[in-house]
């Protein structure tokens, strides 16, 4: 059987070929339910659009860019990736990943070359990059569609984002409700959405339970900061005597596994000497013991969202998407447990 054209779509959907075209290209002007149908002749024949004619046509490239910082275990960038590469599929389009050192010398260069070469159509800005003036200005200067995923100020470009501080309020809140009292906060997520989020719901749960905020239980660093300040902190957090904190809420899962590493170093039983929760539920985790409480986030779902919205911006620039509420959910696990007195 040979490749299936735009005209076997139409004809096994029973429309038109200009209505499969709007479909492909999320075009408004077409009924939920045709297309829907479209969409499901689609996957079946396993239509492609022909992308070099299309290209020619509408002197669009089909592709979108997605800038991310790239480093060891980056989790969160690849289930934003899994998510846009699902709804480029869907829409005819090809990703055009292009992962950064957060190290490099000016990111301006790099993209600006990549942009050159392939011009992609748009680009999907993954954090901490969404929250990096220069490179936002050059976004605003090359004149391209782009879409900011969870980034710290809402003004601009359109964005996506997860309900992070309500999340991490309930974390802290659970520890609160097993007794725990002396919480500290750790976190490399400092000057970027997810760190202002992540501690405005760690200091709101302690504000509600009438707890006092106590300055050196918490941490905040950059990403940039010198590497092995995490575990120097930590030892120190771990270490204060009549004032040791007996649970961490950590931003990320990266950090609560270092906590796990230098609490079995030093001694300590989780969770009968330290609670600790996450953030993100990184498939990492399945290899803590104990099995790490922490929070889920749809990462993949906001990637999938972001990128749906920025081809629709580039089908009709009048229209958005409603931002949804992506919510969070707490997954307990065994790292957390009742407070036992000292």
């Amino acid at each position: 059987m040979g490749k299936a054209t735009i005209g076997d779509v139409a004809r096994a959907a029973g429309v038109s070929v200009k209505t499969v075209s709007r479909v492909i290209n999320n075009e408004s002007g077409v009924k939920d339910a045709t297309r829907q149908r479209v969409a499901e002749i689609v996957k079946q024949l396993d239509y492609r659009p022909n992308l070099n004619a299309r290209s020619l046509r509408t002197r669009q490239s089909y592709l979108l860019g997605v800038l991310f910082v790239d480093y060891s275990g980056n989790f969160y960038s690849h289930s934003i990736l899994t998510g846009a590469i699902e709804a480029c599929d869907q829409a005819g389009y090809n990703l055009l990943i292009r992962p950064l050192k957060i190290n490099d010398e000016g990111f301006e260069p790099i993209i600006k070359q990549m942009h050159e070469r392939s011009k992609p159509d748009g680009y999907l800005i993954c954090p901490p990059l969404c929250d990096d003036p220069n490179v936002i200005s050059l976004m605003d200067e090359l004149d391209v569609p782009y879409v900011r995923i969870a980034p710290l100020h809402s003004e601009g470009s359109p964005y996506v984002r997860c309900q992070e501080e309500a999340a991490s309020q309930k974390a802290v809140e659970h520890l609160i409700n097993l007794g725990h009292q002396r919480i500290a906060m750790l976190s490399y997520l400092k000057g970027h959405g997810a760190g202002a989020w992540r501690l405005a719901g760690y200091k709101a749960a302690l504000d509600n339970y009438n707890i006092p905020i106590v300055s050196e239980y918490i941490e905040e660093y950059g990403y940039d900061e010198e590497p092995n300040i995490l575990d120097t902190v930590i030892r120190r957090l771990l270490t204060k005597t009549s004032v040791r904190p007996t649970a961490i809420f950590c931003v990320n899962d990266t950090l609560a596994a270092s906590v796990y590493r230098i609490a079995s170093q030093m001694g300590l039983k989780i969770p009968y000497d330290i609670s600790i929760v996450g953030f993100d539920d990184d498939p990492m985790v399945e290899n803590l013991w104990p099995p790490l409480t922490t929070i889920r986030q749809p990462i993949s779902t906001m990637g999938n969202y972001a990128a749906r919205m920025l081809i629709k911006a580039l089908g009709n620039k009048q229209q958005t998407l409603e931002l949804p509420a992506l919510d969070c959910e707490l997954v307990l696990r065994s790292s957390t447990g009742p407070y036992l007195p000292d």
